[in-house]
Order: structure tokens, then sequence, then C-alpha cells
């Protein structure tokens, strides 16, 4: 009987690490907006493959710590 118990020996793969880019577009008569998106990755791919979010559902980083 195995003691192992990783959930990857049963098959399952571990789930892929991407560095991401965050932007924000600051807008004078509108919500700001925050897009992110993997870094390193062609145009055609990003654009297929990025997130955003408008504000105030995203603050800055600072404003956290």
């Amino acid at each position: 009987m195995s003691t192992d118990t990783t959930r990857q020996s049963r098959g399952e793969r571990e789930a892929p690490t991407w560095e991401l880019r965050a932007v924000v577009e600051r807008y004078d008569d509108a919500p700001d907006e925050c897009t992110i998106y993997p870094a390193g990755v062609d145009e055609h791919k990003r654009m297929a493959t990025w997130i955003s979010a408008t504000e105030p559902a995203f603050v800055e980083l600072g404003a956290v710590r």
C-alpha cells in the first residue's frame, strides 16, 4: 500500500503557474479599470486570456499591506 497522499499521484495535474501583468487605465469621467493578463505571450493569446475589473472592485496594493 502506498503512503503517497499527493493528488498528483492519482492522475491529477499541477496547476500551471503564470507571471501576470496588471495595467490600470485611469479615467477622469469613468471608474478606473484594471486589466490582468499573462506576461510573455503573443498578442493573439493575450487577447484570449485576460480579465478586467472596474473600480472599486480592486484597490492599490499599498492599501492592503
